[in-house]
């Protein structure tokens, strides 16, 4: 038999797939031999359509790799370069796979299945260590690593059909996602039987449309399972925390109940447009995010406009809707009546205006027109704590480090008066009230200061104008660390939203008016905090602040946890291991000795194989359980790599 034939399962010799070869001026030099469509007695086809047919024919791999490198794109038909382009897409399908099979390879490794230690709780829920691995080389987002660990090990073992699809080239990535999505937490029976059902056909369908044909598959092998599946599904509900976006703005996912969630959509689009039907100039979409805004904080800023009460009324009844099947087509009994399903009524919303004055409803009172004047305000003051050169941190209380003097730090800005239930005062501009803590110094015996960097933080202030009875909610506060020359208009400098990252001057100094803030004191020759030695472990408050707005984050590589988020980690043990070297020195709690780290990355360092040093204040080595070495400054965004670097080679920044 020639050698370009070979034996097909079922007896008959086919052909390898024959790639066609283009000259300079882009024709085809191939000659695919007598068409056996016409042999069959069909149409003749043209040259571009048995080029394609031979593109499409050709497994991904090397041979299909190395030909989609040596093409001059610029010479085919617009035909024949979607095929490309498809093949290119299969040849990368196929990658994909061989990636995922590497990652399963490196997860069944001993080192990335540490013994977790009981004395620091529960086991983790990710046991396996291999995506914080992944995510510190190459610079993915934990939870991608850790989904993207957890399909290649599903891949792997029960879902061995699709890794073959993917490996082919049948499936793209996303859609092996979906499949494994799906079908990961199911029965093998169950998963099988899906696989058989949506594979076959699964290259002609979107993403989309394959996550409806699996559902639909699902419900029709396991429809007792359903109920079990909605419970689990519901166990997934969440709010994210906020996601940082372009030009101080920041996004959220909300994961609800579909009834919980059309309904939330339902109070939100009436609001909104019965606020637009009174004049207000704010899109749908503005008004939407404000009202939720509104709600959940209950702060109205004077730049959003009008305030309003929003009272909710039970909607009124809603005709029961026809069921109908994933394609959408409307289902009936065995007697060919429509079969419909119940539809939980929108609830109504009614805005109510309020005064400048932030007015609300008096308790108990049915007429929405009766208001009463909003109740005592909480107390606030900017203080500041002076006596060295200083770096910036944050007290939610604005309690100053004892023995030192405090004294409005904004030029003009007011302090409201700290005794409970009384009126606030506000200070004259210009002349700020000053308080000096006893044994304090005066601002002439401290040393001449360099420019400092302040945090602020906006405690939960009453709302300027809204419902009151939504204003002053634990948590409703924001931090920002911003250098004392932008505070006070001498420069521009960008300042540091926690959670968010930098946030230009002009809304800083927006943030920061009213806040509460506070300066670390600090050694006047080093400019860091006075260490506490190994006279006690938890670092004080002064000690701890610094550390924070030092690092701003975890101080692990990639990681975005703000530090305000992170436990306060001793880089070198402060006390003795269990078990451990009794011989081995014990850390200080001082600056040089401490870090943010999030509970997952505590727990690496702890028991997972991670080890953790401080070279200096502030810039960390991590060595993972494969030896990789990486140095890294928190909240700077700088990392390096240092695994093939010499030890004694100098940090590169």
């Amino acid at each position: 038999m020639a050698s370009d034939l070979q034996e097909h399962p079922d007896g008959d010799p086919v052909a390898d797939a024959v790639l066609p070869v283009y000259g300079p001026d882009g024709t085809c030099l191939t000659d695919f031999g007598p068409d056996p469509v016409v042999a069959a007695g069909g149409a003749p086809r043209t040259s571009e359509q048995r080029q394609v047919e031979a593109i499409a024919a050709c497994p991904p791999g090397p041979e299909l790799d190395a030909w989609l490198r040596g093409l001059d794109l610029r010479m085919l038909s617009s035909m024949v370069l979607v095929e490309v382009i498809a093949a290119q897409d299969r040849v990368e399908s196929h990658q994909h796979a061989r990636k995922l099979a590497m990652i399963a390879e490196l997860a069944s490794r001993d080192e990335m299945s540490p013994e977790w230690s009981p004395l620091a709780g529960a086991p983790p829920t990710q046991t396996c260590v291999a995506g914080d691995e992944l995510a510190m080389r190459l610079g993915w987002p934990r939870v991608t690593a850790m989904k993207t660990v957890h399909r290649a090990l599903v891949l792997d073992g029960m879902l061995g059909a699709t890794r073959k699809a993917l490996e082919v080239g049948h499936l793209d990535p996303g859609q092996a996602q979906v499949m494994t999505a799906e079908l990961a937490d199911l029965s093998f029976q169950v998963a099988h039987a899906v696989e058989d059902a949506v594979l076959p056909e699964a290259d002609q369908c979107s993403v989309a449309e394959l996550r409806q044909r699996v559902e639909r598959e699902i419900r029709l092998v396991d429809p007792e399972g359903a109920a079990s599946r909605r419970e689990r599904a519901r166990c997934t509900r969440r709010v994210s925390h906020p996601r940082p976006q372009a030009d101080g703005m920041a996004s959220m996912w909300l994961v609800l109940d579909a009834a919980d969630a059309l309904r939330v959509d339902g109070v939100l689009t009436h609001a909104a447009r019965t606020a637009k039907a009174l004049g207000d100039d704010r899109t749908l979409d503005q008004l939407r995010a404000d009202g939720l805004r509104d709600l959940v904080v209950g702060d109205v800023p004077v730049s959003d406009g009008p305030a309003f009460e929003v009272r909710l009324s039970p909607g009124l009844p809603m005709p029961p809707e026809p069921r109908r099947s994933w394609n959408g087509a409307t289902m009936t009994d065995r007697d060919g009546v429509v079969l419909t399903r119940p539809v939980e009524p929108i609830p109504s919303a009614t805005l109510i205006p309020l005064g400048d004055s932030g007015a609300h409803s008096v308790p108990g009172s049915d007429d929405p027109r009766v208001l009463a004047g909003p109740p005592a305000t909480s107390t606030e003051t900017a203080t500041e704590t002076k006596t060295a050169p200083a770096t910036a941190t944050k007290t939610g209380t604005g309690a100053a480090v004892p023995g030192a003097a405090t004294r409005a730090a904004v030029p003009g800005a007011a302090t409201r008066a700290a005794v409970p239930g009384a009126p606030t005062d506000a200070v004259a501009p210009g002349a700020p009230s000053e308080t000096v803590a006893p044994g304090a110094t005066d601002d002439a015996s401290a040393p001449a200061a360099a420019p400092s960097t302040v945090a602020t933080t906006l405690a939960p202030a009453p709302a300027r104008r809204g419902c009151t009875r939504c204003s002053g909610r634990p948590g409703a506060e924001v931090r920002i660390t911003i250098p004392a020359s932008t505070l006070l208009g001498l420069d521009d400098q960008p300042a540091h939203l926690d959670g968010h990252g930098p946030i230009d001057a002009v809304q800083a100094r927006a943030l920061a008016i009213g806040g509460v803030w506070q300066r670390i004191v600090t050694d006047p020759v080093t400019g860091q905090v006075l260490d506490v030695g190994r006279e006690r472990y938890r670092p004080p408050a002064a000690l701890a602040d610094h550390i924070r707005t030092r690092d701003k984050t975890c101080a692990a590589p990639g990681c975005r946890v703000p530090a305000c988020a992170c436990e306060l980690d001793h880089t070198q043990e402060f006390h003795p291991r269990p078990g451990g070297d009794p011989d081995a020195p014990l850390g200080r709690t001082d600056a040089d000795n401490l870090g943010p780290v999030c509970h997952r990355h505590h727990r690496l360092k702890s028991d997972g194989g991670f080890r953790l040093r401080q070279i200096e204040s502030g810039l960390f080595e991590w060595i993972t359980p494969t030896g990789h070495r990486y140095l890294t400054r928190p909240g700077t965004g700088q990392c390096h790599d240092a695994t093939a670097d010499p030890y004694d080679a100098p940090p590169p920044f």
